[in-house]
């Protein structure tokens, strides 16, 4: 009977062994880097659709409410939102373990989000000062100038977000699978997961991706990644 029952046992570690050898296998570093760098562009996607989510609620609030008063209470809180969704980014971003030159594009992001909150924190005081009436030694002129710089940064910031957009692309790219002309033709992405992120883009921007002429920077960003994506020049991961 006991021999019998190790025997049992060792069975069932030779089926555990062989389970997890394959999984061991997939952990590669390389494996494991690879994975963190699709994370890092499907997170800059996500934050990037965020964004442009913000955008357009202002647009539609500040239109619905044009007095001053109004004005004022949207941009505080729509600039609480923004406060709340660049919070989830840097949390996210910081899930994403990255040594490598890609680490330095999420610290570089991280960067951007925390810059966009300082502009965004001084925008709400300005605001609630605005509204709060009167107050002794409280400069409103000052204040009513330092909006447009504050827009101003922000602005350049979205900018930011696109050229940097250009770049991470290529975080996509297989460097290890060097083509007979010297060039780089494939993915990390399997054919799936490419579609799975086109498509993602295509319901989180919609039509705004084809309007060459009123374009954010924001969409612009976006539309940078889907470009690529759909490039001829590169190849799925599982295409020859």
């Amino acid at each position: 009977m006991k021999s019998r029952l190790v025997l049992g046992l060792a069975a069932l570690l030779c089926v555990a062994v062989t389970a997890v050898e394959p999984a061991r296998a997939e952990r590669s570093p390389a494996a494991t880097e690879k994975a963190a760098r699709v994370a890092l562009v499907r997170e800059f996607v996500r934050e990037m659709e965020a964004l442009y989510a913000l955008q357009e609620t202002a647009k539609k609030e500040f239109a619905e409410d044009s007095s001053t008063a109004g004005k004022l209470t949207t941009s505080v809180r729509v600039g609480t939102r923004t406060l709340f969704a660049m919070q989830e980014s840097i949390s996210r971003l910081d899930m994403i373990g990255l040594d490598t030159r890609w680490g330095e594009f999420r610290d570089l992001l991280k960067s951007f989000h925390d810059q966009r909150m300082a502009a965004v924190q001084e925008m709400n005081q300005m605001s609630k000062a605005m509204l709060s009436g009167p107050a002794p030694g409280v400069n409103y002129g000052a204040m009513t100038a330092r909006a447009p710089e504050l827009t101003a940064q922000i602005e350049q910031i979205d900018k930011s977000l696109f050229k940097m957009s250009q770049a991470l692309f290529l975080a996509l790219v297989d460097e290890g699978r060097v083509e007979g002309d010297g060039n780089l033709h494939h993915l990390i992405l399997g054919k799936k997961d490419r579609a799975d992120m086109i498509r993602t883009i295509d319901i989180g921007f919609g039509r705004s991706l084809d309007d060459d002429k009123n374009a954010t920077s924001i969409v612009n960003a976006a539309w940078a990644i889907k470009y690529g994506l759909t490039r001829p020049t590169y190849k799925a991961a599982d295409e020859p």
